[in-house]
Order: structure tokens, then C-alpha cells, then sequence
């Protein structure tokens, strides 16, 4: 068995995430800063240096003069040491053994050299540069020539030759020099105070990083107590909304709409299961009636073909009712599978009209069809069917004797109407909206023989919405309600 499997891999929470990204874009802003900082200063003052050599080699050039085949050098600078003696007298290499000691640092550092490369002066602390020839040989051509040379001891110093001239004519060589101790110096006072200042300003954005976080998510935090407070039977709280127009405020009314419509689930539920039990306690309860009185007293072979014809009817009505319940629950599981055709809704509205006369016959009740145009859907046969028949029936139950039901079929457009209309006893405004909820009454008086269990339109609307329709209702009480269902029309009509 692997290590990764044994040791769970743990990844840090936002807080922390968010802390290293502040802090590694902090620390890339740092480093290039600093990088930069450091180039930018590194060419300023080697430019500076550069521009005071030139000058200088200006300076001393306008001080040497060349006439009859001798240079002559005057100190128009008031720094040449050694002009007061000959420079070139003595012994040359106690000269050279005594300037090899001169500190690079102290004093100006010039040549100057005719041009077989003698040199005419020289000032004490250039005996310990180490110069190539080219310093030489290319200002001899025309060009002058710069660089940087190492001393003895392994100092940098800059060095800066040019040609003399005289009429346009070479005669000399002169080389100025200058130290780049104070340059490595500063640059080195800049490298030390920004590896020092780093890590403290990485320190402090880490910090501040950690803060700003916290911050940030401290709303959040304070939707996970209230959320996490929020109990199953307490969905009646919300969340606390921020008044900030931002990701934490859309947050926390999603989580306040998914808490509403869970708490219209649960509630929902509770009312279905309470509801259940009591439409299936009733004919429970009728036929146990039924049988303790059958069984209390002897009874004849009548009285008998009664009791059982009264607890078919129950066993019929618990059958229908267990049947209407199984229907809405595998619904809402989404286990019902609509078979896809085409359907000629017109000829089934003749086909439930036939079905269905008898029974308005049996209650004195008019029957009849008012308008049926050619309309084509797309859907389940059996369940619009059974969509159609449980509006008819409503209807039927709703309209007492001599009252009249009225089918059509129209169709508008991309969309086929079918309508029920009655002259029954109406629906108040109050009940309109709630006709189609599971187990609702809109007479409560009237007999479960009469209003039958509160199933029928909830699983009329389900096959509607199932097809991509709609159903709406209009009613006026004492004068009837019509009820139009509005489905879409298929893509092509069948022949």
C-alpha cells in the first residue's frame, strides 16, 4: 500500500491559499523592484563615473601642449602630483617598487605617453594598474578607448584613453583613471539594506495578506455559523445578506432561496404524508365499520351481497387513491418515462367525450362539443388521456344535474388549446390558486363520494408541465369554470 493512500493529502483552506498568493505576487514585485532598482542605480553611477573621466581627460588634455617634438604638460587641474620634479629622473625601479604601495584610492590616476608608448608622466598609484595594450594602440588609431582594468591588490578601477593631437595630428596618448571601490561600495550598502528590507516587507504583505483574507471571508464565515445553526424544522431563518453588492451578497440570497425552497419541500412533504394518512385512514376505517357490523349480527344472503358490494367500492376507492399516490411519487422521482409520438389531440377529446358520456347521462348532464380543429402534439397517448379525462371528470362532479360541459380544441399559432368549460358550481377566487395542490379541496363540506381524495388535477398539471405545457382556470362562483390546457404543437402533423 502506497504512503498516499496511508496520509491523506490535506490542501490549505482559501485563507491560506489567498495568504501565499498575496505574498508570492508581493515577493515577484519585490525582487523585480529591487532588480531593477539595482541595474538602474548600477548604470547611473557607472554612467557618472564615465562622464566625470571624460571630463577630466578634457581637463588635462587642454593643459598638454606639443611644440618642436616635445610635450609639454601643465597642471590646469591642480591635482597632477609629481609635476614639481622630473618624473622620469632617479631610479626607475625604486619609482616603481615605492608607487606599487600607492592606493588606487587616493589621488588621480593619469598617463600620458607619446606615441612610441613612452611614457612623459605618470602618477604614483597608476604603477598598480595592469593595462592592456589596446588602451594604447586605439587612441593611436583615432578612436578612444574605456574599460575597466584590475589594480595589484584586485581593485576595479575605470579607464578612460584618448588621443592627443595637435592640428588633427597624434602626438600622445592620455589616460585617466578612477576608482570603482565607492561604486562597489554603494552598490553593495544597497544590496545588503534591500536583502535586510525583503524579508520584512515580505513579513509584513504576508501579514497584511492574512488580514485582508480574513477580512474578506469573514462574511462567509458568518453564513456558515447561521447556515450551520439552520435546522430542518427551523427553515423559517435566513441567512444574514451584506449590504455590499458583491459575491458574498449573491451568496447568501442563493443560500436564503435554496433554504426557501427547501423549506417549501419539507413543508410540502409533511402535508403529503399527513395528508396520505388521512385519505387512506378513511376507507380503512369504512371498512372496518363495514365488517364489525356484519360480523356483530347474523345476516341474510341480501344483507351480505350488500356488505360486500360496499367494501368492493371502499377496496375500489383505496385502490384508486394508492394508484393516484404511486403516480405523483415515482413523478417527482422522475421514474415516469412519457412515450414520444405524435397525437392528434382533437380525436382524443372525441374519444374521452365518448368514453365519458354515459356518466353525464347517469347525472342528468349536457355533454357536449363545442369546436375541435386539427391540432397535432407531440406526447404520451395514455397519459394525456388521462390528463383529459380527470379534467371531465372535474367537471362533471363540480355541475349538478341539468348543467352542461363543453369540450373544444383550438389551436393559435404554434400552440394547441384544449378547454373544458362548465356551468358548475364555480371556484372562489381564494381557492383558484390552490385547486391543483395534492389533497386540496376547494368545498371541504362536500363528500369524498362527491369531491373525490384531491389527486385528480395535481396529477392533470403534472402531465401538462410533463409535456411542456401549461393549464390555467378561470371561475366565477355560482356560473361555472372553464379549464384551458396549452400545449405545443408538434414539428410535423401526421396524415
Amino acid at each position: 500500500m502506497s504512503i498516499t493512500r496511508l496520509l491523506p493529502i490535506r490542501l490549505p483552506g482559501i485563507r491560506a491559499l489567498l495568504t501565499l498568493w498575496y505574498t508570492a505576487v508581493f515577493a515577484t514585485l519585490i525582487l523585480l523592484f529591487c532588480f531593477i532598482l539595482y541595474t538602474t542605480l548600477k548604470t547611473s553611477l557607472a554612467s557618472g563615473i564615465d562622464t566625470a573621466l571624460h571630463l577630466r581627460t578634457q581637463q588635462i588634455a587642454g593643459g598638454i601642449s606639443y611644440e618642436s617634438g616635445k610635450i609639454t604638460i601643465q597642471d590646469v587641474t591642480g591635482e597632477l602630483p609629481g609635476l614639481d620634479t622630473n618624473a622620469t629622473t632617479g631610479d626607475p625601479n625604486a619609482t616603481i617598487q615605492a608607487n606599487v604601495r600607492s592606493d588606487v584610492n587616493v589621488g588621480i590616476l593619469v598617463r600620458i605617453l607619446d606615441t612610441k608608448g613612452q611614457i612623459i608622466y605618470i602618477s604614483p598609484a597608476f604603477h598598480a594598474l595592469v593595462v592592456p595594450s589596446t588602451s594604447i594602440s586605439q587612441p593611436l588609431h583615432g578612436a578612444p578607448w574605456q574599460g575597466t582594468v584590475i589594480a595589484h591588490n584586485g581593485q576595479a578601477v575605470r579607464l578612460y584613453s584618448a588621443a592627443l593631437t595637435d592640428n588633427g595630428n597624434i602626438f600622445g596618448v592620455v589616460q585617466v583613471g578612477g576608482s570603482l571601490e565607492q561604486l562597489t561600495t554603494t552598490l553593495q550598502s544597497i544590496t545588503i539594506a534591500l536583502l535586510l528590507i525583503t524579508p520584512f516587507v515580505l513579513l509584513l504583505s504576508a501579514f497584511g495578506s492574512y488580514w485582508l483574507a480574513k477580512g474578506a471571508l469573514r462574511p462567509i464565515h458568518r453564513l456558515t455559523l447561521s447556515a450551520r445553526n439552520i435546522k430542518a424544522g427551523d427553515l423559517h431563518r435566513r441567512v444574514p445578506v451584506p449590504q455590499t453588492k458583491d459575491e458574498v451578497q449573491a451568496l447568501a440570497l442563493t443560500l436564503n432561496e435554496m433554504i426557501r425552497r427547501l423549506d417549501q419541500a419539507f413543508t410540502q412533504q409533511r402535508r403529503f404524508v399527513a395528508d396520505a394518512s388521512h385519505e387512506l385512514r378513511t376507507p380503512v376505517t369504512v371498512i372496518r365499520n363495514i365488517t364489525e357490523v356484519a360480523l356483530a349480527q347474523p345476516l341474510n344472503l341480501e344483507e351480505h351481497l350488500a356488505v360486500l358490494q360496499d367494501l368492493n367500492a371502499e377496496a375500489e376507492r383505496l385502490g384508486q387513491l394508492i394508484n393516484d399516490l404511486l403516480t405523483l411519487a415515482r413523478a417527482d422521482e422522475g421514474q415516469i418515462q412519457l412515450d414520444r409520438e405524435l397525437v392528434r389531440l382533437d380525436l382524443l377529446a372525441y374519444d374521452v367525450a365518448a368514453s365519458i358520456e354515459s356518466l353525464a347521462v347517469e347525472r342528468s348532464i349536457t355533454l357536449q362539443i363545442e369546436q375541435m380543429e386539427p391540432a397535432t402534439v407531440e406526447g404520451d397517448t395514455a397519459r394525456l388521456i388521462l390528463a383529459m379525462m380527470g379534467l371531465v371528470d372535474n367537471a362533471l362532479t363540480y355541475t349538478n344535474a341539468g348543467g352542461t360541459v363543453t369540450l373544444s380544441v383550438e389551436v393559435t399559432g404554434t400552440s394547441t388549446c384544449f378547454s373544458v368549460r362548465d356551468t358548475g358550481i364555480g371556484i372562489a377566487p381564494e381557492d383558484t390558486a390552490h385547486i391543483f395542490e395534492r389533497f386540496y379541496r376547494a368545498d371541504p363540506a362536500r363528500s369524498r363520494s362527491a369531491g373525490g381524495s384531491g389527486l385528480g388535477l395535481a396529477i392533470v398539471d403534472w402531465v401538462v408541465r410533463a409535456h411542456g405545457g401549461s393549464i390555467t382556470v378561470e371561475s366565477q362562483v355560482g356560473k361555472g369554470s372553464i379549464f384551458r390546457v396549452i400545449l405545443p404543437m408538434a414539428v410535423s402533423i401526421s396524415v
